[in-house]
C-alpha cells in the first residue's frame, strides 16, 4: 500500500491516460498511472491507423466533434515539445459514383461550417496530381490538408516518459481487481494484493473502462470492442502522397490506404462487432476484405511485399460518442467509449479532463517551478551522420554492432533502452521504442540477439525474457535440458 494517497490515480497506460498524465504533470499534484500490462500502449495505443483527422464526419455538437477540432491543432505545439514526429500529409475522401459524390458535397458544406480547411476536387487531372496511385474509377475528392500521420505508441511512450521526468509515478503489471472508497480515499487494489490510494481516480481503461466503472458501482455504459485488421507493406514498396478513404459508412470511415512514419503503407481496418476484447486474431475473411476495399482506392497493391498482419480493438458504446464526465461517487472521472477519433482527440480529452478537475474537484492547480517543458527522445542510428557515428564508435564499439539490419538499430540503442524510464522486461518494448522486429523479416534475424541482450541487462535467464509479458514465452527450455527430460535420462 502507498504510504501517502496520490492526489491522482490514472487507471490506464494508453494514449489518452498518457496526454491526460502529461497534462496534469505541470501542477504541484501527486499522480500515478496504473497499467495491467508490463508497458504502456498496449491496447488500442499500439494498433491504430495512426491517422490525425481533422474533425471531418463527426456527429454535428458532439465530443467528437468538438475535441478533434480542437486536438487536431495541439499536435503541432506538442509533438516537438516530447519530440515525436508528426506529419500533416492530407487526406482525402473518394468517390466513386454519384451517390457517393452527394455524400461528400454534404461533407464539404458541414466541414465549412466547422470552420475546417477542405476542398471538393473533381478535375481528372488535378485529382491524379495530388495521389498518382488512385483507382482511375474515382471520380471526386474532398481533401482535407492539415490531416496527419503519426506513430500512436511511440507518441503514448513520449507523453508518459515526459510526464515521468515530472514526477509521475508509474505502476506497470498492476492489474485492478476492485475498487473501495474509504474516508474520502480511493483503495485501489491489484490481482497480486497490492494497493494504490488516490484522492481522484481518472478511469481512462479503455476496453475495460466498464469493468473499472463497474468497480464502484456505475453501471451508466458498457463498452463493446470493435476489431479492425490491417495489412501492413515494406518501406518503399507504393509511394504514397494522401492518406486515402472511400466514402464513409454509419459503421466507420472506411478501409483506408495509408502511408506511415517509417515509410510503409497499411490498407484497413475492416469494422466488426464482436465478443472478447481480447480478441486481436485477424481472419481470413477480414483480409480479403480489406484487400478488396484496398483495391477500390488505388490501381494496385504490391501482395508480394506484404509483411505483416494485425488487428486492433476500439471502445464502442451505444451513445456513440466519447463519456468523458464524474461518475456517481465524487471525484471519480470516466473517460470512456474513446474509439475514432480517439487518437486524434487524446491531447484535447486531456484539456477537457483538467477542466473538470479544476470546476469539480478542490485542489490547487500551482504550476511547478521546477516543471521540464521538454522531452528527448534516445538517439538513433538514423539521426547520425558518417562522422558522427564514426566518433560514437570510437567511444562505443556497439554502436556498431548492427542487431536489426532491416530497420538498423545497433547494440548500444538496446542497452540504452534496457535502463530508461521505463525500464525494458520484454522483446515487444523494445519494438516499440527502436523498431527492431517491424522490418521485412519480422524479428526473424535480430530477435535471439535481442533476448540476448535483455537478459544481459536485466539480469534475467534468458528462458524467462518473454515477447510482452505474463505467458508469452519464447523459449521454453534449452533442447538438451528438454530432451533430458522427455527420456528421463536416457540416451538417445
Amino acid at each position: 500500500m502507498t504510504k501517502q494517497p496520490y492526489d491522482i490515480a490514472i487507471i490506464g497506460g494508453g494514449v489518452v491516460g498518457g496526454a491526460i498524465a502529461q497534462r496534469l504533470s505541470k501542477y504541484q499534484l501527486s499522480i500515478a498511472l496504473i497499467e495491467k500490462e508490463e508497458d504502456v500502449a498496449m491496447g488500442t495505443s499500439k494498433a491504430n491507423s495512426g491517422i490525425i483527422h481533422q474533425g471531418y464526419f463527426t456527429t454535428k455538437g458532439s465530443l467528437k466533434e468538438k475535441l478533434s477540432l480542437r486536438s487536431n491543432t495541439l499536435f503541432d505545439e506538442i509533438c516537438p515539445k516530447i519530440d515525436v514526429d508528426f506529419k500533416r500529409i492530407g487526406a482525402i475522401f473518394c468517390a466513386t459514383n454519384e451517390k457517393e459524390l452527394k455524400t461528400l458535397e454534404g461533407e464539404l458544406k458541414e466541414s465549412q461550417d466547422r470552420g475546417v480547411q477542405v476542398q471538393l476536387i473533381q478535375d481528372p487531372q488535378k485529382i491524379h496530381e495530388l495521389e498518382p496511385q488512385l483507382n482511375d474509377s474515382v471520380i471526386a475528392v474532398l481533401h482535407f490538408p492539415k490531416a496527419g500521420i503519426i506513430t500512436p505508441w511511440e507518441l503514448t511512450i513520449g507523453l508518459v516518459e515526459h510526464s515521468i521526468m515530472n514526477g509521475l509515478q508509474v505502476y506497470l503489471g498492476f492489474e485492478v481487481a476492485y475498487i473501495k472508497r474509504e474516508k474520502q480515499i480511493y483503495q485501489i487494489n491489484s490481482v497480486k494484493g497490492d494497493v494504490i490510494q488516490a484522492r481522484t481516480v481518472i478511469n481512462a481503461a479503455g476496453l475495460y473502462a466498464d469493468t473499472i466503472a463497474k468497480m464502484i458501482g456505475d453501471d451508466s455504459f458498457n463498452i463493446f470492442p470493435r476489431r479492425g485488421e490491417y495489412i501492413m507493406f515494406d518501406k518503399n514498396s507504393m509511394p504514397l502522397q494522401k492518406i486515402i478513404f472511400p466514402t464513409p459508412n454509419v459503421v466507420s470511415k472506411g478501409i483506408v490506404v495509408s502511408p506511415t512514419m517509417h515509410q510503409n503503407f497499411f490498407v484497413g481496418p475492416n469494422a466488426n462487432e464482436i465478443d472478447s476484447k481480447e480478441g486481436i486474431n485477424t481472419t481470413t475473411q477480414g483480409l480479403n476484405e480489406i484487400l478488396q476495399g484496398g483495391l477500390k482506392l488505388v490501381k494496385q497493391l504490391p501482395f508480394r511485399k506484404h509483411i505483416t498482419n494485425f488487428a486492433g480493438l476500439r471502445a464502442s458504446t451505444l451513445v456513440h460518442d466519447f463519456i468523458i464526465q464524474l461518475s456517481k461517487l465524487p471525484h471519480f472521472i470516466n473517460v470512456a467509449g474513446i474509439d475514432s477519433p480517439g487518437l486524434t482527440s487524446s491531447l484535447a480529452i486531456a484539456e477537457y479532463v483538467e477542466e473538470i478537475l479544476k470546476n469539480e474537484c478542490d485542489y490547487k492547480f500551482i504550476e511547478k517551478r521546477n516543471y521540464l517543458p521538454t522531452r528527448k527522445r534516445q538517439l538513433r542510428y538514423s539521426d547520425l551522420s558518417e562522422s558522427e557515428l564514426a566518433q560514437k564508435i570510437r567511444e562505443n564499439p556497439q554502436w556498431g554492432n548492427i542487431i536489426c539490419r532491416c530497420e538498423l538499430v545497433t547494440e548500444a540503442e538496446i542497452v540504452e533502452a534496457c535502463h530508461g524510464l521505463i525500464p525494458i522486461t520484454n522483446t515487444d518494448m523494445i519494438k516499440r521504442r527502436l523498431r527492431p522486429g517491424m522490418g521485412r523479416c519480422q524479428g526473424g534475424f535480430c530477435l535471439p540477439k535481442i533476448m540476448k541482450i535483455i537478459s544481459r541487462e536485466q539480469g534475467k535467464i534468458y528462458e524467462q525474457v518473454t515477447k510482452m509479458g505474463k505467458n508469452s514465452h519464447i523459449v521454453y527450455k534449452r533442447t538438451k535440458n528438454l530432451c533430458s527430460e522427455v527420456f528421463q535420462g536416457e540416451r538417445l
